[in-house]
């Protein structure tokens, strides 16, 4: 779990992206400020940025300096239609969002947190930027954020993220998922951005969330192979999203292994997921015990259909393209 997931899939899209992301993290790396590299972890085919972060009280939390009021009422506009979050578009369009008015300036950049969503695991915001933006070039800026003040234990906690041109400034999006088994029905994360375009400063922000609705289903399915074994725990069911949680034991030696998912609906059409979020790692005597969670980041039809799960494990040291296949099982909502 070395290596971010996205990242790799990423690089290997054939865009000048490319070059501009190689030469912004060129520049961080220059700076001192480095990207986490600890665990990788799997995203849907199209999702470019997606952030991490671990939810629980933390030292370095920061009120934003120049804090606006906040308004907790549902968002009615299109501040998602930029973005490839398919929970935060479907929240939109039933009301959903929560407005945000949360405002931090620096060297001559104003950052504001504009809205904010809570579904289930799973969380999202978007941001604007306005002011003395330097860019490389005629290309987007990114930019570089620390969430948990880039606890290194907290993967992908320190990120890069496109800006999209909005007006005479910028828009920006960050989803991340909550760490924890257990969800508390509020809860704040710490975000600060460091970099945007290439000037450095400090916007920092402590972003108010209220979890929306959601159902909880116990699950008792357990797949094994080669000294394996993955049980699922339970389903966490939002509006827009679902997670599953599940509890993989692996053979001493297999705190780098990594639970992969591929989830197909009735029809065959694959789900997009976050995937290979780890919760919770320990030891016990020979064993490495794992506390895992994988979301779909796609509503579910209304109607529940089943779902058909592949489990897979990528075996730390081995080829990450030729993981280990477990059985498949079926969930059957109905």
């Amino acid at each position: 779990m070395k290596e971010g997931w996205h990242l790799e899939k990423y690089n290997a899209i054939e865009v000048p992206e490319k070059e501009v992301r190689e030469a912004i993290r060129a520049g961080i790396r220059k700076a001192g400020l480095s990207v986490s590299k600890k665990k990788r972890r799997k995203t849907g085919p199209l999702l470019l940025s997606a952030a991490a972060a671990a939810l629980f009280l933390a030292s370095g939390i920061f009120l934003s300096p120049v804090a606006d009021a906040l308004a907790k009422v549902p968002f009615i506009g299109q501040l998602y239609g930029n973005f490839d979050d398919l929970v935060g578009k479907h929240l939109e369009s039933q009301q959903l969002i929560t407005r945000l008015n949360q405002s931090a300036a620096d060297k001559g950049i104003k950052v504001k947190i504009t809205s904010a969503y809570y579904d289930g695991a799973i969380l999202g915001a978007t941001f604007d930027v306005n002011g003395k933006v330097k860019g490389n070039g005629s290309d987007p800026p990114y930019a570089f954020y620390e969430i948990f003040g880039g606890d290194e234990r907290i993967s992908d906690s320190k990120e890069l993220v496109r800006l999209e041109p909005k007006g005479k400034g910028f828009t920006g999006h960050i989803r991340l998922y909550y760490p924890a088994s257990d969800l508390p029905e509020n809860a704040t994360f710490p975000l600060a951005f460091k970099a945007i375009g290439e000037t450095e400063g400090a916007w920092k922000f402590n972003v108010p969330v209220e979890q929306l609705p959601y159902e909880k289903l116990k699950m008792d399915k357990e797949v094994s192979k080669q000294g394996i074994r993955i049980h699922f725990d339970s389903m966490i069911v939002g509006k827009a999203s679902t997670a599953i949680d599940y509890t993989a034991i692996f053979p001493k030696g297999g705190e780098e292994n990594q639970v992969r998912l591929e989830i197909y609906d009735d029809d065959g059409e694959i789900k997009s997921l976050m995937d290979g979020i780890d919760l919770e790692v320990k030891k016990e005597g020979q064993q490495v015990i794992v506390k895992g969670r994988t979301i779909i980041l796609q509503p579910l039809n209304g109607d529940r259909p089943s779902l058909t799960v592949y489990p897979k494990v990528a075996i730390a040291g081995e080829d990450p393209n030729q993981p280990l296949e477990l059985e498949p099982f079926r969930i059957d909502f109905k």
